[in-house]
């Protein structure tokens, strides 16, 4: 199952941000996170427009707090729907569908790796999110440091 979306030289940005002052990084960390919420509420709104566990699970998606845009989709509390299942249960259950075992069989059909809302969305805007964060990691290294 697709849990990220791999940036190439990802090993050479994480070292990058490892020399900036942590001042600067947590700049960096502020610009992250509005992309990332940015993001997050596309994420919400198509989720919001999908079928009715879509819906309910939409609302527990966030941006969090993170040197790199994160978006979280998933919580420990009880989502109030399909017999007391959590928001994490819910989520996969939604987005990439179910029907092989008894306790999937309220979800629409599985969809493998594709996702019905919520990967779609984040790979479709995912080259604007990553160039936005590259943009704001170079802007940060030019103010930071006399190498950038």
């Amino acid at each position: 199952m697709a849990d990220a979306i791999v940036v190439e030289g990802w090993r050479e940005i994480v070292r990058r941000m490892n020399r900036l002052p942590k001042v600067a990084q947590a700049e960096l960390r502020e610009q992250a996170r509005a992309i990332a919420a940015d993001e997050a509420a596309r994420i919400q709104r198509a989720g919001a427009s999908d079928d009715l566990q879509s819906q309910a699970v939409a609302t527990f998606i966030r941006a969090r707090s993170d040197r790199v845009p994160s978006i979280v989709a998933t919580s420990s509390r009880k989502a109030g729907v399909s017999g007391g299942a959590t928001v994490r249960q819910l989520f996969y259950g939604a987005e990439f569908g179910g029907g092989r075992r008894p306790t999937t069989q309220q979800f629409r059909p599985w969809r493998g790796r594709e996702g019905h809302w919520f990967w779609p969305t984040l790979r479709a805007d995912q080259d604007r999110m990553v160039e936005r964060w590259e943009m704001a990691l170079r802007a940060i290294e030019r103010e930071w440091t006399r190498e950038g």
